[in-house]
């Protein structure tokens, strides 16, 4: 059991934040929020539109009102008089990505996530403030990307941190929290360490009468063979299932086929595994990678205490971080054998996982494990849009590039699905049809991120 709280200590990270109101310093660089107000045609581009792995080439696509209006080869539609064109010949048009495990603290990360092409994030630790957030975003009072948000932690008592955690010791206590945090307008129950057997079950229950989904770890007491008996909709770490599986790799197999049958979504997090042992060997190298500076000196500051150098069982753990690397890249090839459902995610803003470069890492980590480029890809887009559809929200309509859906798109100058890098390489952005040159977005961020050097 210290092994496995000792583990769990890297998950502390911005705890002392979590709970923080996030600072308002992104208002000055917004542009107006909303919808173009004209249409916007890409013109002459490859559309790789992420349903299949394909490329349609020489295609001309139309965003009128914050949607698709129209997609066809170029000789066949009609640009509007009106429309802003822009060139996409011999450039690459793909759908926004998604992270769907982030710890948004302060809102100029709402700006690096534009910057890297991620257009749908869903917060993973929530608060009120998310909530209210949310609200903005999505009626364009604020910029940035679509927000979904958990609750806060659900954990026993006593709960494995502190900081905005939801205790609950008893039954009773179960039965009321998922009631409270669906009245509080949380889109999913996120469930922590510390949870009994017992809550554990009335929590799954009382969410599926709810009709709440249920992320977030794999509770020790109750197991993962439990966890997927119960169907919870989705298991943030591939590191739960090597402390599940008391680092077998052979058990794989089993648990690969288990999560298909509970329909349960997997967050690899291998970003988090790299980045973690990259801080291991050199952790101010990860703190002075360029992105640094468009963090606010308050989570930098965290990061400092809360990186996995602070240990006490700094060497244990280190080691532990190498056995687990590996059994997560075979989970991957595992879970996909099975056609589980994976589904990006980084935990950024933790220690090392910066907001929307910590997307590029992960797309990068699953093709070095043994994915292809495109269901790389997926795992942030299609894969991304299915869980929201299936748990969260069935109108929700994004992750392909398709008449009708959503215009979150970015622009690219190579082809992703022969170098997954080129999808951190944006000639430019479209969130919600607002088209937004990637010159544009680095002064919007530099411009957020100002007041830095005042405080």
């Amino acid at each position: 059991m210290k092994t496995l709280r000792a583990w769990a200590l890297l998950g502390v990270g911005l705890v002392s934040l979590a709970g923080a109101v996030l600072t308002g310093c992104v208002h000055e660089a917004q542009p107006t929020p909303g919808t173009a107000e004209r249409a916007v045609a890409f013109v002459g581009v490859n559309v790789i539109p992420m349903d299949t792995e394909r490329v349609l080439t020489d295609h001309t696509v139309i965003v009128r009102d914050g949607l698709i209006a129209a997609i066809g080869p170029s000789a066949s539609i009609t640009v509007p008089a009106d429309a802003e064109r822009i060139d996409g010949k011999g450039r690459y048009l793909m759908p926004g990505l998604a992270d769907f495990h982030v710890h948004l603290t302060s809102d100029e990360q709402l700006l690096s996530y534009l910057v890297h092409g991620v257009t749908s994030v869903f917060e993973l630790d929530g608060s009120p403030r998310h909530v209210e957030l949310r609200a903005q975003l999505a009626n364009h009072q604020r910029f940035g990307p679509t927000l979904y948000t958990s609750s806060p932690r659900v954990d026993g008592d006593p709960p494995v941190f502190g900081g905005t955690v939801v205790k609950v010791g008893s039954p009773e206590q179960a039965r009321r929290a998922v009631v409270q945090q669906k009245l509080a307008g949380y889109d999913a129950l996120k469930v922590y360490d510390n949870l009994t057997p017992e809550v554990y079950a009335i929590l799954m229950g009382m969410a599926r009468q709810q009709k709440l989904p249920v992320v977030g770890h794999v509770p020790r007491k109750v197991g993962l063979e439990a966890v997927l008996r119960e169907r919870q909709a989705l298991i943030s770490h591939g590191t739960e299932y090597f402390l599940a599986a008391g680092q077998d790799a052979s058990r794989i197999p089993a648990l690969a086929r288990a999560t298909k049958e509970a329909g349960t979504s997997v967050v690899p997090n291998l970003a988090r595994l790299a980045t973690t042992r990259r801080m291991l060997e050199d952790v101010e190298g990860v703190f002075s990678d360029p992105e640094a500076r468009f963090l606010s000196p308050d989570v930098l500051r965290n990061w400092r205490g809360s990186n996995p150098t602070r240990r006490v069982d700094v060497a244990a753990f280190a080691e532990r971080e190498r056995v687990a690397y590996p059994f997560v890249q075979h989970l991957v090839l595992g879970l996909r054998k099975e056609g589980v459902r994976l589904v990006l995610g980084t935990d950024a803003a933790q220690a090392g996982l910066y907001p929307g470069k910590a997307a590029h890492l992960e797309l990068a980590e699953l093709v070095k494990a043994g994915l292809s480029p495109f269901e790389a890809l997926a795992t942030g887009t299609r894969n991304a849009a299915t869980f929201i559809t299936d748990h969260v929200d069935a109108t929700a309509r994004f992750g392909t590039v398709a008449l009708g859906q959503r215009a979150d798109l970015l622009l690219l100058p190579g082809n992703p699905l022969e170098d997954v890098g080129q999808a951190d390489r944006s000639l430019g952005v479209m969130v919600h049809g607002q088209w937004l040159p990637r010159e544009q977005l680095l002064r919007m961020r530099e411009k957020a991120t100002e007041a830095f050097s005042k405080r």
